[in-house]
């Protein structure tokens, strides 16, 4: 039945009210609407001479509605009234009922006829006068239930829509129902009638009412309908979907989504909505902003919301939405994130990571096919951020073994320090997701600064120009208002010792001097007479938010220089100024390169070959033998003793010769070099390896 047809039905039915009514009575209650009929029962009477028509508590009509008005809607706040001129009656709508409506009116025309009416509004029932909101997008089916009171179960129900004209009816409980109908009523006839709306377009959006259609006795069956209550008020918003995207995530982990919008909308609002619940605006473009875990950005220039969700819990499985306002409507995609266990996945790491040198991060990506690799790092709030176009070019990835990845960082710099998350990235049309599975804390180290004792070294620290803030005296000297710091240990901590601050150049330290250069943004340290005790780890620091470590290495002034045959075998003692130390034997131009590649013999590894170390730690040394020398082995190697990254090392010479000895000859050898002076070992030694005044600065990767 078509709903004109059923307009047609229960206005007849109306309209069969046998006998001039004199008075009725209409019920209502308290949040709900009414809609009744005001007759001219008449017939005599010619109805459309008299276009005056009212529906008035008093006599001035303060409260109600009147017009002269006809075949239209007209209005008056909550009331409405419509006078059809081809019928011998007008209807009177009136929504948001209350107590205070409560009372006598009349309803008739202003020349000829009038009916008294009794409105009452009750407020005793928990299922009328209740009003609900609605979601819906385009094509999809939604199914409401209308609940109702025990006593109204065998009365007819019907569904009302409130658009441009105040009430249109669509479905009654009494009209034969088709599943392939738009507007699906059925009632259980116990306490609740369904309402099933299919296939959803935006011209369903509006405000739908729920209704009973009674008399003023409500002694069903009635042929004597009067009004209707409506008990329930339902509005519908209907919007676009985009796409719908299932994006799978895990516990105490982060994702990050990007959800991309047609151009013409790029400029407009947009919002997020979790799980069914409100609308949550971003109501802020081009900045990040944070609802509790949830965060974000609304990119006007790429025409994106960025969303970024951290310390994901089970709970936040479920359906989001991420959507733009448009002029009468919104569009959205459906985000199902599923989430996971990620218990396979390490929790977190640290590295670190010299500068000017590489570093690599190992991370776990799930195998999958259609993943691209991805790593990101987080900004001041906490939310991870895609590496920008002009840095991507140093960062690479490369596979390991199976769901495990390499990112690896080139020509770190001072701005890569920080924390890094990676993952895996998943593209669609209109929606790309990023599962970030994987956290590094990446720490910077300056290149070691190497000093040879007596000597004089250069300790430059770089900071981030945003410290170079400067006040000018009345001397027209300009000094940083930020002070930076050396110390030995890390800065503001119980153990660490203040060196100098930037701010003490005109300070007098023995052996110390400091310049803060605010146009390079350099803080640099001269440290001279080194001495052993120098050797160790410094911080360079701002405050107490950047500390970039570095290590002081000492080279002590005297070397050893030791000869002996091809095919023979040396035992070279070296020195060792503190105890408690781990002291190893290394080779290489230079000592950063030495530990890092050529430790050959160490107190942890005292046999390696032909190579073997033995500790005499009485007499302050330890000895390394070297057998069946090769001519290879002619070359420099170190000394070294080191004890919480300080380091102190002496220069080891070994000069091989091809000279054929008997076993006479060598023992004369070893008595000829058993009786040098020890003066003279050092006259010689100094003369070969001291270059006073000279600063090395090398770069290495720490062991």
């Amino acid at each position: 039945m078509t709903a004109a047809a059923t307009i047609t039905i229960i206005f007849i039915t109306l309209c069969l009210i046998s006998g001039q009514v004199l008075c009725f009575k209409v019920i209502g209650c308290s949040g709900g609407s009414v809609m009744f009929k005001c007759m001219n029962s008449n017939k005599r009477t010619s109805y459309d001479q008299f276009k005056g028509k009212y529906f008035c508590r008093d006599r001035d009509c303060t409260t109600g509605i009147s017009t002269e008005t006809q075949c239209r809607w007209v209005y008056n706040e909550r009331f409405s009234l419509y006078d059809d001129e081809n019928s011998r009656f007008f209807t009177v709508f009136i929504r948001n009922l209350s107590r205070k409506d409560d009372g006598r009116y009349t309803c008739g025309n202003n020349q000829k006829w009038s009916h008294d009416v009794d409105l009452v509004v009750n407020n005793n029932s928990s299922s009328c006068g209740t009003s609900v909101i609605r979601s819906a997008y385009k094509g999809q089916t939604i199914t409401f239930s209308c609940e109702y009171e025990h006593g109204f179960k065998t009365h007819t129900k019907v569904l009302y829509r409130v658009n441009g004209d105040p009430v249109l009816v669509l479905n009654s409980s009494q009209s034969s129902q088709s599943s392939e109908e738009k507007f699906i009523l059925s009632d259980s006839q116990k306490d609740h009638f369904t309402v099933t709306i299919r296939d959803i377009s935006a011209e369903e959006r509006g405000v739908y009412l729920c209704g009973v259609e009674r008399d003023g006795a409500d002694k069903p069956p009635s042929e004597k309908i009067t009004h209707i209550t409506f008990i329930k008020e339902i509005k519908l918003n209907v919007s676009s979907q985009i796409t719908s995207v299932q994006v799978e995530a895990y516990i105490s982990k982060s994702v990050f989504i990007k959800c991309k919008f047609p151009e013409e909308f790029k400029e407009n609002k947009k919002f997020i909505q979790i799980h069914s619940s409100q609308k949550i605006s971003v109501d802020k473009q081009n900045q990040w902003i944070r609802y509790d875990r949830v965060h974000m950005y609304d990119d006007t220039s790429a025409g994106v919301l960025k969303v970024f969700i951290s310390n994901l819990t089970a709970a936040d499985e479920g359906t989001y939405r991420c959507g733009v306002n448009t002029a009468d409507d919104h569009l959205f995609t459906e985000i199902k994130l599923k989430i996971s266990q990620g218990d396979h996945f390490r929790e977190s790491s640290e590295s670190v990571a010299v500068i000017g040198e590489s570093v690599k991060l190992s991370c776990n990506y799930p195998e999958k096919q259609q993943l691209i690799k991805h790593i990101c790092k987080e900004n001041e709030e906490k939310i991870c951020q895609s590496i920008s176009s002009s840095e991507k070019q140093r960062f690479e990835f490369s596979d390991s073994t199976a769901g495990v990845y390499t990112a690896s960082i080139s020509n770190v710099s001072l701005r890569d320090a920080g924390v890094y998350w990676c993952g895996a990235e998943t593209r669609h049309e209109h929606l790309t997701s990023v599962s970030l599975t994987n956290k590094h804390q990446l720490t910077l180290t300056m290149p070691p600064v190497i000093g040879r004792e007596g000597d004089s070294v250069e300790i430059k620290c770089p900071y981030d120009e945003k410290h170079t803030e400067e006040v000018c005296l009345r001397s027209g000297k300009c000094l940083s208002k930020v002070v930076k710091y050396l110390c030995k240990g890390k800065c503001f901590t119980e153990d660490a010792q203040n060196i100098i601050r930037s701010d003490e150049g005109h300070v007098k330290k023995p052996r110390i001097s400091v310049k803060d250069d605010t146009e390079l943004n350099l803080f640099t340290v001269n440290m001279t007479e080194l001495r052993a005790e120098d050797a160790g780890k410094y911080w360079c620091a701002v405050k107490d938010v950047f500390n970039l470590l570095l290590e002081l290495m000492i080279i002590m002034k005297d070397a050893v220089i030791h000869e002996a045959s091809v095919r023979g075998s040396a035992s070279i003692s070296c020195k060792h100024i503190r105890n408690q130390t781990q002291r190893f034997f290394c080779r290489g131009d230079q000592p950063s390169i030495c530990i890092r590649d050529g430790v050959l013999v160490s107190s942890n590894n005292r046999i390696n070959g032909r190579f073997s170390l033995t500790e005499e730690t009485s007499a302050g040394v330890f000895t390394v033998k070297i057998s069946d020398l090769r001519e290879e082995d002619s070359g420099k190697y170190w000394c070294g003793e080191e004890i919480s990254g300080s380091f102190i090392f002496t220069e080891v010479q070994l000069h091989l010769t091809r000279e054929m000895t008997t076993p006479d000859t060598k023992r004369e050898t070893s008595q000829e070099k058993a009786e040098m002076t020890s003066s003279d070992t050092k006259k010689e030694t100094v003369q070969e390896t001291e270059n006073p005044g000279e600063i090395q600065q090398l770069f290495f990767s720490s062991c």
